[in-house]
């Protein structure tokens, strides 16, 4: 299978956590960096993603914010990537939601622009909020109103606090808005049966579980077998490039779950080319 939609990429000249986090996490995870992130190389970047038959990468950068350890910037190189290698990615906007207002009125350029998604991580920003706080609905309607997915990251490593990811507040959102796509990267880790809860019941709510699923933390057993089972069609492939060992070894992983071919196909791609009119 060489047409894989990759829903969690960074590529090389754009990222959010900085250089010594990223290594910092790749060690407590037991991997090495890839070659193309130690050398900063996008010709070597394209031959892991060949390798491994990664077709498309989807890029959200975080909104600014001064939490440890991130560090987002390249929107110019996330431009030039977009134009210089057309088909390679699609790009999602971010807003920082602290000046409400402000987001509102930037997701609604987004969506004229016919920008796909946008990434709103308010447990980040300089005003911390929660993902359901009602003071965030502007950017939500919005984003409902042109169409456009709200892609949220929910784990343990965002916060400042573990109550920050409870996917919970994604529920209270995905039903007072059943018309807007939601994305939780990171699947809500280690609220893992309580995310899957969530896409249970919300048939408008998806995951990207990424390295939580990949690489044996506890609770990534139970993510495979909701693909296998109850929410086949909405969890989604993330490698989390640069945050991860081998794209190809990535590769070897999945199809060690010994998935239905219509299942992994469906995680490998046809989930997310469903999101994103692909």
């Amino acid at each position: 299978m060489n047409d894989v939609i990759d829903f969690r990429f960074r590529p090389v000249g754009a990222r959010s956590w900085n250089r010594e986090t990223t290594f910092h996490y790749l060690d407590r995870m037991g991997l090495q960096p890839t070659p193309s992130f130690e050398a900063q190389s996008l010709d070597l970047m394209f031959e892991e993603m060949d390798e491994a038959g990664i077709a498309v990468g989807v890029i959200g950068v975080p909104g600014p914010t001064d939490i440890r350890g991130l560090d987002p910037m390249g929107g110019e190189a996330v431009s030039g990537l977009i134009d210089e290698y057309p088909g390679r990615f699609v790009a999602f906007g971010s807003v920082e939601p602290s000046d409400v207002e402000s987001a509102a009125s930037s997701i609604r350029e987004m969506g004229q622009a016919g920008v796909k998604g946008v990434t709103v991580d308010p447990s980040t920003a300089q005003i911390h909020r929660q993902f359901h706080d009602r003071a965030l609905y502007p950017l939500y309607e919005e984003a409902a109103e042109h169409a456009m997915l709200v892609t949220t990251t929910q784990s343990c490593l965002l916060g400042p606090y573990m109550e920050d990811c409870r996917p919970e507040y994604v529920d209270r959102v995905a039903t007072d808005f059943p018309n807007l796509q939601i994305v939780i990267q990171h699947g809500g880790w280690p609220y893992v049966h309580e995310a899957i809860g969530v896409l249970y019941k919300q048939p408008n709510v998806f995951m990207v579980p990424g390295q939580y699923v990949h690489y044996g933390f506890p609770g990534s057993a139970e993510y495979v077998e909701a693909l296998r089972r109850q929410c086949s069609e909405q969890i989604i492939f993330g490698s989390v490039y640069p945050n991860c060992g081998s794209l190809a070894e990535l590769r070897t992983i999945i199809s060690s779950w010994e998935l239905p071919e219509e299942i992994e196909r469906r995680y490998l791609r046809e989930n997310a080319a469903s999101l994103l009119d692909l």
